[in-house]
C-alpha cells in the first residue's frame, strides 16, 4: 500500500471529531487535575495530616487521571481498549503473585539473618515454638526453615519467620521440662 492510498482511506471528519474530542478530554483532565491539586493542599494546610501522607496519594491520583485520559483519547480515535484492561487485569495480577511469593522468601531469609545475628537459640539447643507442638533439638538452621528433631526422632521443618511469629521457650533443663511434661500427661 502506497501513501496516496493509505491516505485516501483516512477518514477526515472522523480524525478531526477525534482531535476535538482529545483537546477536550486534555482540557477537562487538567480542570480536574487542578481541582485535585487545591483540594490535597488544603488538607495539607490541616496539622493532623503531613507531606508525607500526601505524596503517595498526589501521585497515585496524577497517573490514574493520565491514564483515564489516555484510555479516554484512545477510545475517541475509534481504538477498541477492551483488551487493553485484559492485558493490564493480568499483569497486575501476576505482580500481585510475585509479590506474594517473594515477600514469603524475603521474610524466612530476613528473619534467617536476625536468627543468627540475635541468636535465642543455637544449634544443639532444645526449643519449643509455644502453640504449635513443635520440641525438640535444632539440628539445623538454614535460609529457609529451622531443621528441629523431636525425642520421638520426628523431624520438623520451621519456616524461620514463626519465630518471630511465635513465642519460643527455650527449657533451661530440657530433660527435666520433658519429665515434667509426661507428668501432667499421666495425670490426664
Amino acid at each position: 500500500m502506497d501513501m496516496k492510498e493509505f491516505l485516501s482511506k483516512i477518514d477526515g471528519q472522523a480524525v478531526l471529531q477525534g482531535a476535538i474530542t482529545t483537546v477536550i478530554i486534555l482540557v477537562g483532565a487538567m480542570l480536574i487535575w487542578l481541582l485535585i491539586s487545591r483540594g490535597l493542599q488544603l488538607l495539607e494546610r490541616r496539622p493532623k495530616v503531613s507531606k508525607t501522607l500526601i505524596l503517595p496519594i498526589r501521585l497515585a491520583l496524577r497517573y490514574a487521571l493520565f491514564l483515564m485520559a489516555v484510555l479516554l483519547i484512545l477510545t475517541s480515535f475509534g481504538i477498541p481498549i477492551g483488551n487493553f484492561w485484559t492485558f493490564v487485569s493480568t499483569l497486575l495480577g501476576l505482580i500481585a503473585i510475585g509479590f506474594v511469593a517473594v515477600w514469603s522468601v524475603l521474610s524466612n531469609i530476613s528473619a534467617t539473618f536476625f536468627l543468627l545475628l540475635v541468636q535465642p537459640f543455637r544449634v544443639g539447643n532444645f526449643v519449643k515454638v509455644v502453640g504449635d507442638d513443635i520440641m525438640g533439638e535444632v539440628i539445623d538452621i538454614n535460609f529457609m526453615f529451622t531443621t528441629i528433631r523431636s525425642t520421638e526422632g520426628d523431624v520438623f521443618n520451621v519456616p524461620n519467620n514463626q519465630f518471630f511469629q511465635k513465642a519460643t521457650l527455650r527449657p533451661a533443663d530440657p530433660k527435666a521440662y520433658m519429665k515434667k511434661l509426661e507428668a501432667k500427661e499421666d495425670e490426664a
